[in-house]
C-alpha cells in the first residue's frame, strides 16, 4: 500500500469513529449533502462518469473546523439520491502536503481524471507564506484515484502581473482538439482575476492569457472560477474575495456571481459584461458547474462560510452543499431552477385550494 491510500484509510477511519454521532446530530440534513463527519467545504469535480453523477468536495477528516484539505466524494444516478464513496484524494506528496485544494474533474480515454491544486505553508502566514502548483490524480473506475507521476503539472505560476503563490482552483474542460483550464489568480497588487491555460493532452499545459481582471470594487482574490458556454455566450463564475458593500449588495463574507462575454480562444481574451451575483442569499460560494449527458447546465454550491458561527461543529460537523440547480440564460443573465428530479424526495403531499379565509385561523 502505497503512502496516499494509506493516508486515505487512516482519514476513512477517523470519519467512522465519529458517523454516528453526526447521523444523531439535530443539524445534520436530510435534503442537502453534508459530510458524514466533520468538515466540508467547496465542490469539487462535478462531473458525470460511467453513469453516474460524482460529486467532490474539500474535506477535512479529522476534526469539524478547516485543515489540511483531503477530497471526500459522493455519486448519484439520478441528483437526488445520493450514496458516499471513499474518500478521493490525501495531502500525500511534497507538492501537495499541506492540502489538496480545490479543482475538476474531466474524462480522457475512459478514464476519471481529478486536476486540483497542490497547497504548501512556507511560513506561518497563510496569506503570505504560500505555494501552489496544478497537478492530476487519475481512475479507471471513478473511486480509487493515483496521483500521476508526472506532477505537478502546472508549476510555477506565470510571468507578468500574477501574484507567484494565490494561484489555484483549476476548473478544466474540452473544446475542439484541446484541453482548457481557468485559474483562479490576483494581480501582484491584489486585484482579482482568471488565468487560461491550454494543453493537449492534460499533462503538459502553456499559458495562454490572462482571461479576465478587476477592476474598482472586485475583490483581491479570484477563487474557484468556471467557464463554460450556454446559447453561444461565454458564461465566467468566479467567487471573488473582498468586495465591499454597495447599498443591499456584497453583504455575505465573500461573494459568488458571474459575467457573460465572448472568450476569444486564440488570444485568450474575454471580453465581458457586469457582474452578477448567482445567489442573494446568505453563505453562498464556491459554486462550481457540470454538462450532463442531456446537455443540462447544472450546479452546487458551498452553503456554508467560514468565520461564520457554525452550531453543528459541536456535533462533529461542518457544511452543507446547495441543492443541483439547472442555469438557464434569458435575456442575458442566469437563472436556476432545481433539477426536476428532485420532486422523486418529496411525499406525504397536502395540497389546498380555493379556500377562503376570514378573522384567525389556527
Amino acid at each position: 500500500m502505497n503512502r496516499h491510500q494509506k493516508l486515505i484509510q487512516e482519514a476513512a477511519a477517523s470519519v467512522k469513529e465519529m458517523r454516528d454521532k453526526v447521523n444523531q446530530s439535530p443539524w445534520k440534513p436530510s435534503y442537502h449533502l453534508a459530510p458524514p463527519a466533520y468538515w466540508m467545504n467547496d465542490p469539487n469535480g462535478f462531473s458525470y462518469y460511467h453513469g453516474e453523477y460524482h460529486l467532490f468536495y474539500q474535506h477535512h477528516p479529522f476534526s469539524p473546523d478547516w485543515g489540511p484539505m483531503y477530497w471526500g466524494h459522493f455519486k448519484s444516478r439520478d441528483l437526488a439520491h445520493w450514496e458516499e464513496a471513499p474518500i478521493a484524494l490525501a495531502p500525500s506528496e511534497e507538492y501537495d502536503r499541506d492540502g489538496c485544494f480545490s479543482g475538476s474533474a474531466i474524462e480522457k480515454d475512459g478514464k476519471l481524471y481529478l486536476m486540483y491544486t497542490g497547497n504548501q505553508w512556507t511560513g506561518p502566514d497563510h496569506d503570505k507564506d504560500l505555494y501552489q502548483v496544478q497537478a492530476l490524480a487519475v481512475s479507471e473506475d471513478g473511486i480509487t484515484f493515483e496521483k500521476v507521476p508526472e506532477n505537478p503539472v502546472i508549476d510555477p505560476a506565470p510571468e507578468g502581473d500574477i501574484h507567484p503563490y494565490h494561484f489555484r482552483d483549476p476548473k478544466v474542460w474540452k473544446k475542439g482538439d484541446h484541453y482548457y483550464c481557468v485559474l483562479g489568480s490576483r494581480t501582484k497588487e491584489h486585484a482579482g482575476q482568471v488565468l487560461l491555460y491550454r494543453s493537449e493532452d492534460l499533462y503538459h499545459w502553456e499559458f495562454v492569457n490572462v482571461a479576465a481582471k478587476g477592476e474598482g470594487n472586485f475583490g483581491f482574490m479570484w477563487e474557484c472560477p468556471d467557464l463554460f458556454e450556454i446559447d453561444g455566450q461565454t458564461i465566467l463564475m468566479m467567487s471573488p474575495q473582498g468586495m465591499e458593500p454597495e447599498g443591499s449588495l456584497y453583504h455575505n463574507l465573500h461573494q459568488a456571481g458571474y459575467v457573460v462575454g465572448q472568450l476569444d480562444y486564440e488570444t485568450g481574451n474575454l471580453k465581458h459584461g457586469e457582474f452578477e451575483l448567482l445567489d442573494h442569499g446568505f453563505d453562498f460560494y464556491a459554486p462550481q458547474t457540470m454538462e450532463d449527458p442531456w446537455g443540462r447546465r447544472i450546479m452546487i454550491a458551498w452553503m456554508n462560510m467560514w468565520e461564520s458561527h457554525m452550531p453543528e461543529q459541536e456535533e462533529g460537523f461542518a457544511g452543507a452543499m446547495t441543492i443541483p440547480r439547472e442555469l438557464i440564460l434569458e435575456n442575458g443573465k442566469l437563472k436556476s431552477k432545481p433539477v426536476p428530479e428532485l420532486e422523486k424526495r418529496r411525499k406525504n403531499h397536502k395540497g389546498y385550494s380555493n379556500i377562503r379565509v376570514e378573522g384567525e385561523s389556527v
